[in-house]
């Protein structure tokens, strides 16, 4: 059974969390009404999920979720519990498990504790799928359907075989870290998955080979994606050997 804490300054909002916990055979290790004891409990104590309301007094819940990822010794998942709607982005950004709008539904809550299950699976089984926001909704996009990764103004930004593009949490080199094998970096702010690399495309007319330049193009996608010298063997090997 996955364990749990709540960080909530409504007494009667974490008793009704409490119980729809139990319910659903949760271990509830603490309740806290602030967000310091809370990060300090955490600084030496592993919980699997953190159930923080937004609104928390003298520090909010995003600002929570900033200083758990910096002090927590086990990383929990994070689901926010709110009465407001216009933080899911920033929630989304943060990359918690959920968002629950309050009054919480037992059936609502199941789902968050699934999407916390099933987060867990992937961590032990491999990256399965990318979670994104699409006109306001959290959409599932299976990694076999992205073809590359890019980072532009510190933000980085999924594009698939469609033509779609989402914003992503995180870095890239996060992502690099997640997804492993199943991407090569083709430029310091490029991931290009390797089962979409079609070819390479002669970008510039100078006749001297060893000046030249390189892009990779990308199945599905129009215009080739330019190649840092670094990472053209590279490559060319994965080429070489897909074909």
């Amino acid at each position: 059974m996955p364990s749990a804490i709540i960080v909530e300054d409504e007494i009667l909002a974490a008793e009704r969390l409490r119980v729809l916990l139990e319910e659903c055979q949760v271990v509830l290790l603490k309740t806290f009404h602030h967000a310091q004891p809370a990060l300090e409990w955490l600084s030496v104590h592993e919980v699997d999920i953190v159930f923080a309301d937004i609104g928390l007094p003298e520090m909010d819940g995003l600002e929570f979720v900033g200083r758990i990822k910096r002090i927590a010794k086990k990383q929990p998942h994070v689901i926010f519990t709110t009465a407001y709607e216009e933080h899911a982005l920033r929630a989304f950004e943060l990359a918690v498990a959920d968002y629950l709008l309050k009054p919480i539904k037992l059936t609502r809550l199941q789902t968050a504790l699934a999407r916390v299950n099933e987060k867990e699976e992937e961590e032990a089984g491999g990256f399965t799928h990318f979670k994104v926001f699409s006109r306001d909704r959290m959409v599932e996009i299976p990694w076999q359907q992205a073809r590359y990764l890019l980072a532009e103004h510190k933000t980085v930004f999924l594009f698939t075989g469609d033509g779609k593009s989402y914003d992503l949490p995180k870095t890239l080199v996060h992502w690099e870290e997640v997804l492993g094998d199943k991407v090569i970096r083709v430029h310091r702010n490029a991931l290009v998955f390797r089962h979409t690399l079609d070819c390479l495309i002669r970008l510039d007319d100078d006749d001297d080979e060893g000046n030249a330049s390189w892009g990779a193009q990308v199945l599905d996608i129009p215009e080739p994606l330019p190649i840092s010298r670094r990472q053209l063997s590279a490559i060319r090997r994965i080429l070489r050997d897909n074909g």
